[in-house]
């Protein structure tokens, strides 16, 4: 650049020479200081714009956001894995006053070695024995608690299983039978009804908690024993049902 503008320089700030070389008049001095001294202005104001220009920031940048971090997801538990309080299967056969098999269904697995089955348990009362297998005739009034649970609950009835939603209180005993509650349509509480017939106990192991509806069973035992109904009545005349 500064090549460049010294060659645009004007060519009338040099010295008029005589044929010789030598310079002609006295004016070449004051007028050649003049030229150099705007040429050198020239040059330095536009060799001072020869450096590298700074970057100008721009105001139409857009700034991303910086999105908010997000929380981990709480680990949930699968339905399958869960345990149904309540399920619909039908009845097979009843065993004895508060024992019943039902069909096998997801949630209630055989107890069976054919795999067909399933057993339950009533949950919260007892029944007198039948003593099967064990070679001694039934418990008084074993066979009328048995034949009176099959009245309420022929074969193929729909039931409800129901588990007790207590702390503490077992799904299932040592067996892998079911301890619950049984309804019908027409039977919200079959092991209530075999309480208030006079057909069972209410009991529950001494350890173990108790379930919702206990209270409620122990009330409805009393009445059958004093009114004489069910097996405490003829012809048996019971004086206990099941275990104390």
């Amino acid at each position: 650049m500064t090549q460049y503008l010294a060659s645009a320089l004007p060519v009338s700030g040099l010295p008029v020479r005589s044929p010789s070389g030598e310079p002609t008049g006295g004016a070449y001095g004051r007028h050649s200081a003049l030229t150099i001294l705007v040429g050198l202005t020239v040059i330095f104001a536009l060799t001072g714009c020869q450096g590298v220009p700074s970057q100008p920031v721009s105001t139409n940048q857009t700034i991303s956001p910086v999105a908010p971090a997000q929380p981990e997801a709480t680990p949930t538990h699968s339905a399958a894995g869960a345990q149904a309080k309540a399920v619909k299967t039908t009845i097979v056969r009843v065993v004895d006053g508060d024992t019943i098999e039902v069909q096998v269904i997801t949630d209630l697995q055989p107890t069976n070695d054919a795999g067909t089955q399933h057993i339950v348990r009533l949950l919260g009362i007892d029944a007198p024995e039948m003593n099967y297998g064990k070679g001694a005739p039934p418990e008084c009034g074993a066979r009328a608690a048995t034949d009176h649970l099959t009245e309420l609950l022929p074969k193929g009835t729909e039931v409800t299983i129901t588990h007790d939603q207590a702390p503490g209180v077992d799904r299932t005993d040592r067996y892998g039978r079911s301890l619950a509650y049984v309804s019908t349509a027409a039977i919200p509480d079959v092991n209530l009804a075999q309480l208030k017939s006079g057909y069972a106990e209410a009991w529950i192991p001494k350890s173990a908690a108790q379930p919702e509806r206990w209270n409620d069973y122990l009330s409805a035992a009393e009445l059958p024993k004093y009114a004489k109904t069910g097996a405490y009545g003829a012809p048996e005349h019971c004086q206990s049902l099941g275990r104390k």
